[in-house]
């Protein structure tokens, strides 16, 4: 089997995050995935005009202006900081998944491939139009943080001191600037924040550091990115019901609903 852990190391792992309650990984997934949902509704109605029709036309029936803007698009800035909150879960479940499945290799193969099929919804839904390489979806950002994850644990057990640094090293610096030329969605600093994750996957408290420092990036316009912690926090450290490929299904079909219903408006 392709597992990075050993059963005694996967079962370490899982009691680090035991607790009473709490919140299971299929639970946060579909937490992250409304909030998703939302950010993807104010982004792609703003950019396929839809949201300046409506703004239109609540205008007209004389909805009031908050800070001087219009009602509406308020509703979409509203929308996308609240949907800053989904990608740091997606980033610790990511991690989570990598290093407790029993072939990570599969896992990273099933991101790619759903990374392909969700390149032109995602394409639709945000430029509205079916090819453009100036974006890409966040499939791509987490298969290769996924693959980041599990080749920076293979050359931890393969090598020892300065030369594991050094491999380490380079290879992440590889990976960030290809993020960046590739136009992946969160692009250098997407892959900075899986990394912190897997450095502190076996500690809560480690891995609410890391969260804070990993989102930096986003703070100064999007603060609320930082109501994923808590989130991240009451993670329980169990599966959780759910469909494993739930997730990978509702991604491109929510796009491409999108992008529908802005044609329908």
């Amino acid at each position: 089997m392709n597992s990075l852990l050993t059963a005694e190391g996967k079962a370490s792992l899982l009691a680090k995050w035991e607790k009473e309650g709490g919140l299971s990984g299929n639970t946060l997934k579909v937490i992250a995935c409304i909030f998703m949902f939302i950010d993807h509704l104010s982004q792609g109605v703003a950019l396929n005009s839809i949201d300046f029709r409506v703004t239109d036309s609540l205008n007209s029936w004389g909805l009031p202006m908050i800070w001087g803007i219009p009602f509406p698009q308020t509703l979409a800035t509203i929308g996308t900081l609240f949907g800053r909150i989904a990608f740091p879960i997606f980033c610790f479940l990511l991690v989570q998944g990598v290093l407790l499945s029993r072939d990570y290799k599969k896992q990273i193969l099933r991101l790619l491939v759903f990374a392909l099929i969700s390149e032109i919804p995602f394409d639709l839904c945000c430029s509205g139009t079916p090819l453009y390489w100036d974006h890409q979806n966040v499939f791509f950002e987490l298969a290769f943080g996924a693959a980041t994850v599990a080749i920076l644990r293979k050359m931890e057990d393969r090598f020892q001191g300065r030369k594991k640094s050094l491999l380490q090293a380079l290879f992440f610096i590889l990976i960030a600037v290809l993020c960046e030329l590739l136009n992946f969605d969160y692009g250098l600093a997407g892959i900075i924040a899986i990394v912190l994750f897997y450095l502190a996957a076996w500690s809560r408290k480690r891995t609410m550091a890391m969260g804070l420092f990993g989102f930096l990036f986003e703070a100064p316009l999007y603060g609320m990115v930082y109501l994923s912690l808590p989130l991240i926090h009451a993670y329980n450290g169990k599966r959780g019901r759910g469909s494993r490929y739930g997730f990978y299904i509702f991604y491109p079909g929510h796009l491409l609903l999108l992008y529908l219903l802005s044609l329908w408006i």
